[in-house]
């Protein structure tokens, strides 16, 4: 349990009263409080005290910041009592969920940040991956291209090779074939030639297997 009451200079008083900023102030708002407050929430603890420091001395509301400080050195203050402080204890309470909250969430994206950057980094890695095997490839293609250009080419040289050769062939049987042609007509001659010529033989002076040559086979006394 805190002491039931704290001096404070008056100068932080005035300030927290009208504004100014003070690292005083928020140790004098901890006190009011009974909170351990941080920068998130001084400005709520703020707020909460001064209406009860207000609904307490409803002077200080209308008197100026020289007023104020010529109401002495210092000021005594007491923490706010049960009522008041169950009302900045049910405040506190929501801000410590929100910020729970908040926290979660923020846990939960810099989790997310950190996943969507490990998914960045192997999508750039596969990117990399990608490009690489497309390069490897395109290279592959354009020897094979040529690979294939040059067995065009040689093929073509020698299917061009291979047809002058059948022309000559062509050429070649032709002539071959007339000369043949004769020669079969010629031995086919010589034969008719010597089977025709016989009976002019047998004409000219065979006697047809009778006797006597010249004789007149008629004038035998026998026929």
């Amino acid at each position: 349990m805190s002491e039931a009451r704290k001096i404070f200079p008056m100068d932080t008083f005035v300030a927290y009263l009208k504004g100014d900023g003070s690292a005083n102030v928020a140790e004098m708002l901890g006190y009011l409080t009974q909170k351990d407050l941080d920068a998130d929430s001084v400005p709520f603890a703020a707020a909460l005290a001064k209406a009860w420091i207000y609904e307490q001395h409803p002077e200080l509301t209308k008197m100026s910041k020289g007023q104020v400080v010529e109401l002495g050195q210092s000021v005594s203050v007491a923490p706010m009592p049960v009522k008041a402080k169950t009302e900045v204890d049910e405040v506190f309470a929501k801000l410590a969920d929100y910020k729970g909250q908040i926290n979660a969430k923020a846990a939960k994206v810099e989790e997310l940040t950190k996943a969507l950057a490990a998914k960045d980094a192997e999508i750039a890695a596969l990117t990399a991956k990608v490009k690489e095997f497309e390069g490897q490839k395109k290279g592959e293609a354009e020897a094979l291209f040529v690979t294939t250009e040059a067995r065009i080419v040689e093929f073509t040289g020698k299917l061009e090779a291979l047809l002058k050769e059948v022309e000559e062939v062509k050429k070649t049987g032709v002539v071959v074939a007339g000369v043949a042609g004769v020669a079969a007509a010629a031995g086919a001659a010589a034969p008719a030639a010597e089977s025709a010529g016989a009976p002019a033989e047998v004409s000219a002076g065979s006697d047809f297997g009778f006797s006597g040559g010249s004789q007149d086979p008629f004038a035998d006394s026998n026929w």
